[in-house]
C-alpha cells in the first residue's frame, strides 16, 4: 500500500531526500553527506550553457555531436567516453504485407550505409552492430558479421520480389520527435530512396510513438534497448508468447525453432551451454532479420573539470555517483 513510485524509502549508498515536482530529485550519499540533484533540462542547448555557466556539475549522453566537439574546446569542461551496450535497430511488424517479406528486410539492410552514420552523425562515437548483445558479452556472438552497404544487392532482390520504379515499395517509418532521432531518421529515410524504397516518416511525441509500437501499429520503426546485460533479454523480444502485454516482441516475430532454443537456454545449467543455444539464436534472427541491427551508442560523460572520479559504465547507468568528487582548487 505504501506509494514506493512517489515516495520511495531507498536502500543502499544513497538516501531519498525530496521529489519537489517531476523535473527534480534530491539524494544524500550516505558515506559523506554529499547531495545529489538530478535535473531535467529538456532542451539541450540550455543544458550545455548551464554546464559552462557552472549551475550544472555533470551531463550524461543525450547531447549532439557537434555540441560535444564545442565542448571539448572549452577550458573548463572535460569529455569521456566508453563503449555502450544500447544496441539500436530498425523493428518491422512481421504481419505486415510488405516488410513481412525476409527479402524486403535484408533489402533494407544491404541499403543502409551505417558506417557513414556511425561517421558523421555519431562522429564516430558508436559502433555497428550485428545483435542485441555485444559480441564480447558471454552469451554473445564474435562471429557473426555486419550486413555489408551493398546497394546493387539491395535493388537485385526488391526485382526480385517483383518492386521497381513502376511498382516501388513504399513504407511508413515512425520514430519519436527527439531531433536528433529525426535527423537520423531522415538519413535512413534518403539512403532507402537510392534504392528504389519511398520512406513516409512519421514523428509522434514520445507517449504516442511508443504506444503504437507496443500495440503493433506500425510498419517500420526505430528504438533502442537501453542497459542491457542479460540474456534472458532474447526471450523477452523474439519468443512467440512475448507479445505484448506479455513481453516486448513488438514485432510479432513467430519461430518455432527460436522458441525451443530459447526454452532450452532458460532450463540449461551450464553458462558455456547456454551461451552456444544463445548464439543459435542470434544466427536465425541475424538470418530472418525481425530486426536490423544498426549500432551500439557510445557513452559521453562531460563535466565540469572540478568533477573528479567519475567511470563511465557500459550500460551507462548511474554508479559513478558512488564515487565521483567535486575537487577544490
Amino acid at each position: 500500500g505504501h506509494p514506493f513510485n512517489t515516495t520511495p524509502i531507498g536502500s543502499g549508498p544513497f538516501r531519498f531526500i525530496a521529489w519537489p515536482n517531476k523535473d527534480k530529485l534530491d539524494l544524500l550519499r550516505l558515506r559523506d553527506e554529499q547531495a545529489v540533484s538530478f535535473l531535467h533540462v529538456r532542451d539541450e542547448n540550455t543544458r550545455v550553457l548551464k554546464l559552462i555557466r557552472g549551475e550544472l556539475d555533470m551531463l550524461q549522453n543525450d547531447i549532439d555531436a557537434e555540441l560535444i566537439k564545442f565542448l571539448q574546446e572549452q577550458p573548463n569542461v572535460q569529455v569521456l567516453k566508453a563503449a555502450g551496450r544500447n544496441f539500436s535497430y530498425l523493428g518491422f511488424n512481421m504481419q505486415d504485407d510488405d516488410v513481412g517479406k525476409q527479402g524486403v528486410r535484408q533489402a533494407i539492410a544491404y541499403a543502409l550505409d551505417r558506417q557513414s552514420i556511425v561517421d558523421y552523425l555519431f562522429a564516430g562515437r558508436a559502433s555497428l552492430a550485428s545483435a542485441l548483445l555485444t559480441p564480447d558479452h558471454w552469451a554473445g556472438h564474435p562471429q557473426l558479421s555486419n550486413y555489408p552497404y551493398a546497394p546493387e544487392q539491395a535493388r537485385q532482390l526488391l526485382e526480385n520480389l517483383g518492386y521497381s520504379k513502376s511498382n516501388p515499395l513504399s513504407l511508413v517509418y515512425k520514430t519519436s520527435s527527439n531531433p536528433f532521432r529525426i535527423r537520423l531518421a531522415t538519413v535512413i529515410q534518403h539512403q532507402l530512396a537510392k534504392v528504389g524504397i519511398n520512406v513516409e516518416l512519421r514523428t509522434y511525441d514520445w507517449g504516442t510513438f511508443y504506444a503504437d509500437i507496443k500495440a503493433g501499429n506500425f510498419q517500420m520503426y526505430s528504438l533502442a534497448w537501453v542497459g542491457v546485460n542479460l540474456p534472458d533479454i532474447f526471450r523477452h523480444v523474439f519468443h512467440s508468447e512475448s507479445v505484448p502485454p506479455s513481453g516486448a516482441n513488438r514485432g510479432r516475430y513467430l519461430n518455432k525453432q527460436v522458441d525451443s532454443l530459447l526454452m532450452r537456454a532458460q532450463n540449461e545449467q551450464r553458462k558455456e551451454n547456454q551461451s552456444l543455444l544463445y548464439r543459435q539464436v542470434q544466427e536465425i534472427v541475424f538470418k530472418e532479420l525481425p530486426y536490423v541491427p544498426l549500432w551500439f551508442e557510445d557513452h559521453v560523460f562531460i563535466a565540469r573539470k572540478s568533477i573528479k572520479g567519475y567511470v563511465v559504465p557500459a550500460d551507462g547507468n548511474y554508479d559513478g555517483l558512488l564515487h565521483v568528487e567535486r575537487i577544490t582548487y
